[in-house]
């Protein structure tokens, strides 16, 4: 009796420790499943921030070349303004010397 009373609880203990590894296999498959989720997830918001960050970088550059645009533009209508007046000074001028002629008589 005593020697089947032994071979049980031995038995037992190597059922438990069988078990006790089973369990832990599978607490290390859930942990890498969970680790694997989580590197995914992280993945995917780097790539929704890269996304957003190149939108906006092509916002900027839009933005920036219609700055440029109007600047060119603006510089274009200073430079005819000033030509505009450069030639009504010499209109004026060419105008003076006529009287001033006429005046002196030559």
């Amino acid at each position: 009796m005593h020697k089947v009373i032994v071979v049980a609880f031995t038995m037992v203990c190597l059922v438990g420790v069988g078990s006790l590894v089973m369990a832990d296999d599978a607490m290390k498959a859930e942990m890498d499943k969970m680790k694997a989720d989580m590197k995914a997830e992280k993945d995917a918001m780097k790539a929704d921030a890269k996304a957003e960050q190149d939108a906006m970088k092509a916002k900027a550059k839009e933005h920036q070349g219609k700055v440029k645009a109007k600047e060119q533009e603006m510089k274009g209508k200073a430079k005819a303004q000033g030509d505009a007046m450069k030639a009504q000074g010499q209109e004026m001028k060419a105008a003076g010397q006529d009287t001033m002629g006429a005046l002196t008589g030559k």
